[in-house]
């Protein structure tokens, strides 16, 4: 199995970006819901927060629901993924979220898949383990499809924060990546995608 894995900075909100697909997380102990999961929840009119109250999701590691955005946002889909307690949320949780998100979204036949990194500020080594493991988890969701695919991953960064999140994710490429799989990073900040 071989693929291609192409890491694009979008300089755009989680409402506005153009890809197949989007996706946020939920903390099982996060209510209301924060960051990019209240924004979406918010667009689309109270959503998610239905399916936290009606049961069906709680935020636990390995859930996911697939929400038609209705117009609510510019992408058509929204894969909303559990991430347990925000306290054990590290590097390596982000990891496996991100490994999940992938794999779902090209076994739905995506493309292009649309996500943040984690919106809480932290240090200079935490940002860096987390641009290492958005790319482990990534090439390893990849690697899990099972056939050769094409998969670009839109990450969603501030304008401001885009020039230093583009020079983060090349100081953190892994030395190995699962299977195959070949990762094009942003040549320059002035190849960032809108």
């Amino acid at each position: 199995m071989s693929g291609e894995l192409h890491l694009e900075i979008a300089v755009s909100s989680i409402e506005r970006v153009r890809a197949d697909l989007a996706a946020v997380w939920l903390f099982c102990d996060e209510r209301p819901l924060q960051g990019n999961s209240g924004r979406v929840d918010w667009r689309l009119c109270g959503r998610l927060s239905a399916l936290v109250t009606g049961q069906r999701l709680h935020g636990q590691p390995g859930e996911a629901a697939l929400v038609a955005t209705f117009g609510g946002l510019s992408v058509p889909w929204l894969l909303v993924l559990g991430a347990g307690p925000r306290e054990a949320f590290d590097a390596c949780r982000f990891e496996e979220v991100v490994c999940d998100a992938v794999g779902r979204a090209t076994a739905l036949q995506a493309r292009t898949l649309a996500l943040s990194l984690p919106g809480d500020r932290v240090g200079q080594a935490a940002q860096e383990r987390r641009a290492r493991a958005l790319l482990t988890g990534a090439a390893a969701g990849l690697a899990s499809f099972g056939r050769e695919v094409e998969f670009h991953l839109r990450l969603l960064v501030a304008r401001e924060d885009a020039a230093h999140t583009a020079e983060l994710l090349r100081r953190a490429r892994p030395a190995r990546l699962p299977g195959e799989i070949a990762l094009r990073l942003p040549a320059a900040t002035a190849a960032l995608s809108a």
